[in-house]
């Protein structure tokens, strides 16, 4: 029985896989067709087929929202294959399918890419739109997977990227990444700053405690804390630039995080307003976790939406890095 079951998936996964080299009747509904040839991933000795599936229904359904198609991933094993749903496709066709790893520790690993486009005709524009996703490959054990979303806000420079004609100002318009090789280049200039920026604030952290007149005020973060947000002047010293902000945007359906790096005249002092300006705005100012060199702390008012988290790390002394503001 379990030889017949196997044998009943393989043949049902065949037939997604190839269904579209079979005859359709005039009394077929087919409702997904192939955006694009199978695919397959691999990440030490692990494979997986990944699968691009277009949905014909769009257009012929009201009152729910039907993707252009999907991304799916196929794993076999000797008792159980499995069909896996990854991400709906935005737009009408998939451009190029592509592999970059990077190599920045913190988000280094294999992804897969989906570089999608569609076409536009309307009053503003004609020509093409560009998408681009990133499906990180998660190699647990023996496991493979595909995922939709690694937990970084997209390089919005891949997304929406137009290429045609804007009738409204009469002048072209060139997305410059619009193929593969292009995205590639501006995925490794990406990796390559990141990497440079890291080791510049590592250098930075194994410089002296005395930053410009200023003493760092203790190795202790508690005792740091109190005097960093009492002074501008020690802000100043230790803080890392360019420093990371993060910052709630309203989104479609659900809020969505907007990062930034501001340096040099970017930078508004106070970053934490002092006690007396605390007190009047009844904020609160406590040490959310402290692990070996991270720390967080938390600026909130209490009953109110107003959220802001403030990231340090530890070197010779305490550096803020980042701050996240949750507030909308």
């Amino acid at each position: 029985m379990e030889v017949n079951r196997f044998s009943s998936c393989v043949c049902l996964l065949a037939s997604i896989i190839g269904f579209t080299a079979q005859t359709a009747t005039a009394d077929d509904l087919q409702t997904i067709k192939q955006m694009h040839p199978p695919v397959v991933a691999t990440v030490g000795g692990q494979k997986i087929t990944v699968l691009f599936l277009k949905n014909t229904l769009k257009g012929q359904t009201t009152g729910a929202y039907v993707p252009g198609g999907e991304v799916f991933y196929t794993t076999m094993s000797a008792t159980r294959p499995e069909l896996s749903f990854v991400a709906p496709l935005v737009g009408d066709e998939v451009a190029s399918v592509f592999f970059f790893e990077r190599k920045f520790p913190e988000r280094a690993g294999k992804s897969l890419y989906v570089l999608m486009r569609q076409k536009e005709a309307n009053g503003g524009f004609e020509g093409y739109t560009y998408w681009t996703l990133e499906l990180p490959l998660i190699k647990q054990g023996e496991q493979l997977s595909l995922r939709f979303f690694r937990g970084d806000p997209p390089d919005p420079e891949l997304q929406d990227c137009r290429d045609g004609r804007d009738l409204e100002n009469g002048v072209d318009v060139v997305c410059a990444y619009k193929d593969a090789t292009s995205i590639k280049k501006r995925l490794a200039d990406l990796d390559a700053k990141i990497i440079a920026d890291s080791k510049l604030q590592q250098e930075i952290r194994q410089k002296a405690l005395k930053i410009d007149g200023e003493v760092c005020p203790s190795p202790d973060f508690s005792t740091f804390l109190s005097a960093f947000s009492e002074r501008a002047e020690l802000q100043k010293a230790f803080v890392l630039q360019p420093l990371k902000m993060v910052t709630t945007v309203a989104g479609d359906p659900e809020p969505e995080m907007q990062k930034n790096s501001l340096s040099g005249d970017q930078l508004k002092f106070p970053i934490i307003p002092d006690p007396a300006k605390r007190e009047a705005q009844g904020l609160t100012l406590t040490v959310k976790e402290e692990q070996g060199d991270h720390a967080v702390a938390i600026l909130q008012k209490p009953d109110t939406d107003y959220v802001f988290e403030y990231r340090f790390v530890r070197g010779q002394c305490w550096w803020l890095e980042e701050v996240m503001d949750y507030s909308l």
